[in-house]
């Protein structure tokens, strides 16, 4: 049903690399959110205020709430199809990300009316009345709150967007919510309007999920803001492709900077031999980073590192080097090592990559690896930068 959808509503909606695709796509979720969610808030609100249910009001009034998402949705997506100018250099694809964070926020607030509704209704009970119009609407708002989440689920998959999967997962609390609203309606339906309020009670559950549900959303959403870490396994994938190049030797400080959804700049070092012809190897870094654009819509800048390979001693004291780290922590890597070899004394420069998880200082690593050169004939002073991953 849903890949019917976008083959009548989205041209090319397998080209999901294209700004215009990727705005068709934020269109059409954005308005099937605003007409289902007020036909629901409609329906809802009717039975609500007939049957003096403030479960179903409260119902109600998150499903306006989510018609105001949609709006945002579409606002968002608009604002970021929008192409980079003088002051904003890598365009605006990140206002699809400050708006799926707009939307968590509001899913938060909602859920904290929601509770506060919940015990005024558990403090002062009244009468609750149910009716066969009451069922229908509750059940046809979970099919359609259902399908609901599986198009934004579907859509928010294939263009990578987080306002869509943040309205996916919004979607599926109101799934639940309006599931225990059904099972508190059968309730009073059964049970009658006992000692305490069966209505008030529900409200209150489904508001403490909406809550937490919505804060562990608002965390996600924030992530990509601050610039959070790509996956070890993508990063991985990049650094293989660059040394499918014979002339490259190594890969460190690879760095992805995301701008939004498929706006990504990126830069690494790659290690050459000193020996190589310069020209050659320039050529050979303008092809990789024409790859790079090409395949992964990567924007990727590679600083030359030139590396001594046919030195003995370099070769000899960098893997001393690299059994010291091991010892110390086998996750700690290290690069760019070269000699700068004097008279009196000889200098190690290299950079030490310890992991965010690793204890370990660069001080430490330092005294390690003076300690273990301290009964060398020659002096050796180390000097190192620091990597973290």
């Amino acid at each position: 049903m849903i890949k019917v959808l976008k083959r009548i509503f989205i041209k090319n909606y397998k080209n999901t690399e294209d700004s215009a695709v990727r705005l068709k796509y934020g269109f059409f979720a954005g308005i099937f959110g605003v007409i289902s969610n007020f036909l629901l808030f409609a329906g809802k609100i009717i039975v609500g205020v007939l049957g003096s249910s403030i479960t179903i009001i409260a119902d109600a009034i998150n499903n306006l709430s989510d018609m105001a998402n949609n709006f945002i949705v579409i606002f968002g997506f608009k604002l970021s199809s929008k192409p980079a100018d003088s002051e904003h250099p890598f365009g605006h694809a990140r206002y699809e990300q400050i708006m799926a964070l707009i939307v968590s926020v509001l899913i938060v607030s909602i859920g904290v009316l929601l509770l506060k509704s919940s015990i005024e209704k558990i403090i002062s009970p009244n009468i609750t009345t149910v009716s066969i119009a009451t069922y229908i609407v509750l059940i046809l708002s979970i099919l359609i709150k259902l399908f609901q989440m599986l198009l934004y689920k579907d859509f928010g998959k294939s263009i990578n967007s987080q306002v869509l999967k943040a309205s996916s997962i919004d979607s599926r609390n109101d799934v639940i919510s309006t599931f225990a609203v059904l099972i508190a309606t059968i309730l009073i339906n059964v049970l009658g309007n006992i000692g305490f309020s069966i209505d008030g009670v529900f409200g209150l559950i489904v508001s403490m999920f909406i809550i937490y549900s919505s804060i562990k959303l608002v965390k996600e959403t924030i992530s990509p803001l601050l610039g959070e870490m790509p996956s070890k396994e993508f990063i991985n994938n990049l650094k293989q492709e660059i040394l499918k190049n014979k002339d490259i030797l190594g890969v460190h400080d690879f760095l992805i900077h995301s701008y939004g959804p498929n706006t990504y700049y990126a830069s690494a070092h790659a290690e050459v031999s000193s020996k190589a012809d310069i020209m050659k190897i320039h050529d050979v870094i303008d092809n990789i980073e024409s790859e790079f654009k090409q395949k992964y819509n990567i924007v990727l800048s590679i600083h030359m590192d030139p590396i001594d390979v046919n030195n003995e001693e370099v070769k000899f004291k960098k893997k001393k080097v690299e059994i010291i780290l091991k010892n110390l922590n086998e996750n700690i890597q290290f690069h760019d090592f070269r000699l700068v070899i004097g008279k009196t004394h000889t200098n190690v420069l290299f950079d030490v990559v310890i992991p965010f998880n690793c204890n370990l200082t660069l001080a430490q690593v330092k005294n390690a690896l003076e300690l273990q050169y301290k009964d060398e004939d020659k002096k050796y002073y180390f000097i190192l930068g620091l990597d973290r991953v």
